[in-house]
């Protein structure tokens, strides 16, 4: 064994992890060993995944199955791909398990680039605003209240609260990139849980840092549940199109979600199922699948067509996660442009323009 199989080893990135998965997939299907494969596959992947699949190929070659390599590399991977993997390798269905994590990972890593993009333009607003508060704290109003005493001016109450406000300013600024700073370190390390389920057994410092990169974002527990819904059944579309049992499509797609409340209540209807079981009496029972899923399932004019019907389960699940996504990027730009830049222009006009109008009354008064 190796010494050093989980230290010194970085997670591997999601882009990195679909390639890995295509690698596996062909291997697989045109029968090359895969520790020589491994080792051919770890050539063209990018660094964060080459020293990992070089560390996987060793493993079997020294006699380690891939279920025993892969529980070894807990560190590098995702609960949920662990899992996933070692419920597959079990069942005899290892590619069709991972072109169906593939093709649902692609789309969870678009829509992470989309929510991306809807911060670029806040963020680039944010830093300006900070760049500018810091010209107008440091420089300005310093200068305005030099001018404010050189005419020996009285300070009114909200000269005086306005410059309380920045002294406070004054001695807190660093606050700002320091939270900027923490929210760039969750997102990079919260790329794995992206839109992954809260029930995970994640460190603490990782539901923190996922919290802190996406628990801001409206609506963000109902994404989670519709993004799991839309995988599960998303999965189970394409595993039943690849005629593996609906007793094990279940079990593979709530695993390749990690939600371990939606994988415990399909462990008990497929444990039903292969009891005999039908799936409308199986599926009025459970008490975690959502009603819409359930009232698709019951009827038994759907039991013929559950590919089709699974497929549009998720894609009920796809377009209302979709819809929010598209919600957050609209509001979010707006939202925040309102609370920076209308907060900075008001705040300018407090601080630029009360000490000229204390001047301006001044110069008015017939006692001058």
């Amino acid at each position: 064994m190796l010494k050093s199989d989980t230290t010194g080893t970085q997670k591997i990135s999601i882009a990195s992890l679909v390639d890995l998965n295509d690698e596996l997939i062909a291997m697989i299907r045109a029968g090359i060993p895969l520790d020589q494969g491994l080792r051919n596959a770890a050539k063209h992947l990018n660094r964060d995944s080459k020293e990992f699949v070089e560390q996987l190929a060793l493993r079997i070659d020294e006699g380690s199955s891939l279920e025993e390599a892969i529980q070894m590399s807990t560190s590098e991977l995702p609960p949920s791909y662990i899992s996933l993997l070692k419920s597959a390798i079990r069942m005899g269905k290892l590619p069709e398990a991972l072109s169906a994590y593939t093709s649902f990972t692609r789309s969870r890593m678009e829509l992470r680039q989309e929510i991306g993009v809807a911060l670029l333009y806040p963020g680039i607003v944010l830093v300006m605003a900070f760049l500018l508060s810091l010209f107008a704290c440091f420089i300005i109003f310093p200068e305005l209240l030099v001018i404010h005493q050189m005419f020996d001016l009285s300070n009114t109450p909200l000269m005086n609260f306005v410059s309380k406000l920045f002294e406070y300013y004054r001695n807190w600024f660093l606050l700002v990139p320091l939270i900027l700073l923490i929210f760039i370190i969750s997102w990079k390390a919260s790329r794995f849980s992206f839109l992954g389920t809260r029930e995970q057994n994640h460190s603490y410092l990782g539901s923190i840092f996922s919290i802190i990169a996406y628990g801001w974002i409206p609506g963000y527990r109902n994404l989670i549940l519709e993004m799991n819904y839309s995988t599960f059944s998303k999965m189970v579309s394409i595993l039943l199109s690849y005629h593996v049992p609906l007793h094990e499509s279940l079990i593979l797609a709530a695993e390749s979600t990690g939600n371990s409340k939606l994988i415990t209540e399909s462990q008990l209807l497929s444990d039903k199922l292969k009891r005999g079981s039908s799936l409308p009496d199986v599926i009025r029972g459970s008490k975690y699948y959502p009603s819409f899923i359930k009232k698709m399932l019951i009827k038994d004019v759907h039991q013929n067509h559950l590919v089709r019907i699974f497929s549009e389960i998720s894609r009920v699940y796809q377009t209302r996660v979709s819809n929010r996504i598209d919600w957050a990027k609209r509001i979010i730009p707006v939202t925040l442009l309102v609370l920076v830049a209308g907060g900075i222009t008001a705040s300018y006009a407090v601080i630029v323009f009360l000490p000229f109008v204390e001047l301006l009354k001044m110069l008015g008064s017939p006692t001058l």
